[in-house]
């Protein structure tokens, strides 16, 4: 049945039935549509066999083991088919997270996920920059149901609470608490998003008896109610102001001293560039936020505030200050604690190419209890670490202070440590000893030493780490108490692209007895000096394998699931007109190809008509394919258009064409002129086109390029003739050119040479004198003039 009906909604995705009768080649490249169902199909699956077993000295063998199968598989057209289950044996039989779902189904311009099991989601439904602040997930086994767009979604849920259980390999703790619930996300623009939750919680009383450590103080409620209005705007890319209002009512299992205080809301504004940070939230929590049984939130209120400034590449300070207290209610029957806290520190690159760092953090608190009075709690630690690269070798130095002011008993512990990380190729050893001081009523000091080896091999690795040293904690008068503890492990590929994982864990902690203090043991006598130690191992192995089949491109797409988003799109609809532009108006222009995305095209009808069907939610390029133009069409001014597809939408766009028509015309000039390489242009346009030996030529709107002209001749008519023509008629008219030759004007003479004669006189009376003076029959050079 699933199979028919994916068949059937596969049919239709891809764009084959266009009801307006213009021509849709497709929604995929060549060939796509001709493929079976079953060709376009993909999936993966995670097969795991593990188990973990924990075992020692006074406590009985754990024994946790079972498989893990995680599936998906890709449904064209259908969505995605995705299931999982995870079983373990071993003091019971447990479930892990286990479902089955369709999801990213395309139904009524939106994506479905029906998911049926165990389903776990972010109680955050908007960004939010406040990393002090803890919501938990929420967790549940039953029923999911969520429809998604781009910008918005909608989820409804309900089922029962669920818990992680396991010390190795997890599995779900189902829990008597119904769990029923919606929430909405909306983004409005590109800054703002906004989240709304409506949760209902109805817990079963016997949590009362099996899960009574499960109820913080003044959270024991049978049934809430709560209703959440979450927030996010992005001002600039540096500062955002985000925060959640809620409103909660709750009924709890015996009745409060106080009223309840049903709101709860906090606020964060942040300022984030690459040289400063400032982040700050004042938050305001009641004890009916979000009361899921086992996770401890609600009834707090503070402020809380951090800062990062990078001085100069080599230098950054950072630090941060809080002031929280409980019992918002003031309830007489709950201690109240009051908590303030400042730390701050930098990390800076020194001379030498050391890295190093500096913290120091105090802690004041103060707790007001209802039974008797407790002393406050003043606590100091200071940080210090130091480490340099020497070829191989990461030398590090740290060294640790800590006051601790509790019930009136000061403690001070100081540990410092040098280690040493050596890097070769494949292979990596670490070593470090730390020493420890630890004063109190009295001062103790030992060594512990920690050691580290791994090895890469292609893609096998292995790993081993050992610590061992004095329990300082936990020496007493009586006892020293010595602790070592071992990891081995390794992973490797076996055959046919199987992958093991070995882990090995042992814990030692050996008590002997003071030497000094036998004495406090008198019948015990001199050769008592063990106590009971304590010795704990563990085991944990896990053979695995992924399957993949279908598609190879999943590795070149970003996984199964974008695979499947291309697969199963929300899609609209896009059509538009093609018209002719002419003499006599705007007329349908038919068989006219245009190209969506460059990997669909279609043809438009006797009117001119044109859709693409099934188009993906998103932007698209549209507009004529010039490759498939008709050669009497030319496209207009627009041939091309950026488009935004919304699911179950309609966009239209509509572009023109012009018929193109055949002119021809002639070139007149002299007999001997060379015209056979004039160029005619097209005004406007890119085009031209060149006459032949006799002048002639075929065009339109015509412009002739008088830089080609011979250097003889001139246009005696105008160089742009302005032509009307129509798509049925050829050139109504002739379209001449006329060239003349240029006019001989008279050669300019250049004067070379004048010559003045002095033509000579018979000699006068004495009393005459000569006209020029001069005594000589010529003067030939005197006299020229350039």
């Amino acid at each position: 049945m699933l199979l028919l009906f994916a068949l059937g909604l596969h049919s239709q995705s891809d764009g084959i039935l266009d009801v307006s009768g213009a021509a849709d080649t497709g929604t995929q490249p060549v060939g796509w549509a001709a493929r079976p169902f079953w060709s376009q199909t993909a999936g993966q699956a995670d097969v795991a066999f593990q188990g973990y077993y924990l075992g020692g000295s006074g406590q009985r063998l754990i024994d946790t083991s079972g498989a893990a199968v995680n599936l998906k598989e890709v449904l064209p057209g259908v969505g995605l088919l995705h299931a999982a289950f995870e079983g373990y044996g071993g003091g019971g039989f447990h479930t892990g997270t286990s479902f089955l779902g369709l999801e990213q189904v395309p139904l009524f311009g939106w994506h479905w996920d029906f998911v049926g099991g165990d389903s776990q989601f972010s109680s955050n439904l908007v960004p939010t920059s406040s990393t002090n602040l803890y919501t938990p997930d929420i967790s549940e086994r039953g029923m999911r149901v969520a429809m998604k767009r781009k910008d918005r979604a909608y989820q409804f849920f309900l089922g029962d609470d669920t818990l992680l259980g396991g010390p190795r390999i997890p599995y779900r703790l189902s829990m008597p608490q119904r769990v029923l619930g919606a929430s909405l996300q909306q983004k409005v623009g590109e800054r703002w998003q906004i989240g709304v939750r409506f949760l209902d919680l109805n817990t079963n009383p016997s949590v009362l008896v099996n899960y009574a450590n499960f109820f913080l103080p003044g959270h024991e409620f049978q049934k809430s109610d709560s209703m959440a209005f979450q927030s996010s705007y992005d001002f600039t890319k540096s500062v955002r102001l985000s925060g959640e209002f809620s409103y909660g009512q709750a009924s709890p299992f015996t009745p409060a001293p106080v009223a309840q205080e049903p709101i709860s809301f906090f606020v964060a504004p942040s300022w984030e560039t690459d040289k400063f940070t400032l982040r700050g939230n004042y938050v305001f929590q009641s004890t009916t936020y979000q009361p899921l049984l086992g996770y401890f939130v609600g009834d707090r209120k503070g402020p809380f505030a951090e800062t990062r400034y990078r001085i100069t590449p080599k230098i950054d300070l950072y630090g941060s200050a809080s002031a929280y207290s409980n019992n918002l209610e003031h309830n007489p029957q709950l201690p109240t604690f009051h908590s303030s806290g400042i730390s701050g520190g930098a990390a800076f690159i020194l001379p030498w190419k050391l890295n190093g760092s500096a913290s120091i953090s105090m802690l004041h608190l103060t707790t007001m209890s209802p039974s008797q009075p407790v002393p406050p709690s003043d606590n100091l630690q200071i940080n210090l670490n130091v480490s340099r690269t020497i070829r191989r070798h990461t030398v590090s130095v740290s060294y640790i202070d800590m006051k601790l002011n509790s019930n009136l008993l000061p403690q001070t512990q100081r540990f410092t440590e040098v280690g040493d990380t050596f890097t070769w190729k494949r292979l990596v050893l670490g070593g470090a000893v730390r020493e420890q001081v630890s004063q109190s009523t009295e001062t103790r000091n030992t060594l512990f030493f920690r050691g580290s080896i791994q090895v890469n091999v292609r893609r096998f690795s292995a790993y081993a780490n050992l610590e061992k040293g004095n329990d300082l904690v936990n020496e007493s008068v009586f006892s020293t108490n010595a602790y070592s503890s071992t990891v081995i492990g390794f992973s490797a590929p076996l055959f046919h692209g199987w992958n093991l994982q070995l882990e090995g864990f042992r814990n030692n902690l050996n008590t002997t007895l003071n030497p000094q203090n036998v004495f406090l043991f008198p019948t015990a006598g001199l050769g008592a000096t063990k106590l009971p130690g304590f010795n704990q191992w563990s085991g944990y192995f896990r053979l695995g394998k992924q399957f993949r089949w279908g598609k190879k491109e999943l590795s070149t797409m970003g996984g199964i699931d974008q695979y499947a988003a291309v697969r199963v799109p929300l899609v609209g609809n896009m059509q538009g007109t093609v018209m002719e532009r002419s003499l006599a108006g705007m007329r349908p222009a038919a068989n006219v190809a245009l190209s969506l995305d460059v990997s669909r095209t279609a043809l438009t009808d006797s009117y001119g008509h044109y859709s693409f069907s099934d188009v993906p939610e998103g932007p698209h390029v549209v507009g004529l394919d010039l490759d498939q133009m008709p050669t009497d069409y030319e496209p207009g001014p627009d041939a091309t258009a950026q488009v935004t597809v919304e699911p179950r939408t309609l966009v239209r766009t509509d572009f023109s064409v012009v018929r193109l028509t055949h002119l021809t015309g002639k070139i007149a000039a002299p007999a001997d002129a060379q015209i056979g390489d004039v160029v005619i242009r097209l005004a406007g346009t890119n085009r031209y086109t060149t006459s032949d030996e006799d002048g002639n030529f075929s065009f339109y709107n015509l412009r002739i390029d008088t830089q080609t002209l011979p250097e003889e001749t001139t246009l005696a008519s105008p160089a742009s003739l302005e032509v009307l023509v129509s798509g049925e008629t050829p050139s109504p008219t002739a379209i001449d050119f006329r060239l003349e030759l240029k006019p001989q004007a008279e050669k300019p003479i250049r004067q070379i040479l004048r010559e003045q004669i002095h033509i000579i006189s018979p000699q006068p009376p004495a009393t005459s004198a000569p006209a020029n003076g001069s005594g000589k029959s010529q003067k030939r050079d005197g006299g020229i003039k350039r």
